[in-house]
């Protein structure tokens, strides 16, 4: 059985949401998203399917982030971004705005590349 939602009531079942001190914030991530987005997908180079897990690499071969499905053949989940990436690119923006947008920008980022999966979190970690 498949149900027909709306926007909001997407919005308010995603975890992705913004949370309220967020909101006043998300106009300014519209304007930025399709920059910031870009430039997160031009530093991936490489993936790797391991353990049903998506890893996406850098260059240099560093795991910049990992989706991991909530269960098996299923395309939601949660997505893993490394701090040694962030903090690599953190430095090239704005000082609030990596911040505020962070991991909207890493989850949209993964869904540029796999629009057919859903991010249903999205934090940062230590990756190795």
């Amino acid at each position: 059985m498949k149900y027909i939602i709306t926007e909001s009531q997407r919005k308010l079942i995603s975890e992705l949401e913004r949370h309220w001190i967020d909101f006043e914030y998300e106009e300014q991530y519209n304007r930025l998203k399709n920059k910031l987005v870009s430039f997160v997908v031009s530093m991936i180079d490489s993936y790797d399917n391991r353990f049903g897990e998506i890893v996406l690499f850098d260059s240099s071969d560093n795991i910049v982030m990992v989706f991991k499905p909530h269960s098996e053949n299923n395309r939601n989940g949660s997505l893993y971004y490394d701090r040694s990436f962030v903090d690599s690119i953190e430095g090239m923006f704005a000082h609030p705005i990596w911040l505020r947008h962070g991991k909207y920008v890493m989850a949209d980022a993964f869904n540029h590349l796999y629009p057919e999966y859903i991010v249903r979190s999205s934090q940062s970690a230590n990756i190795s």
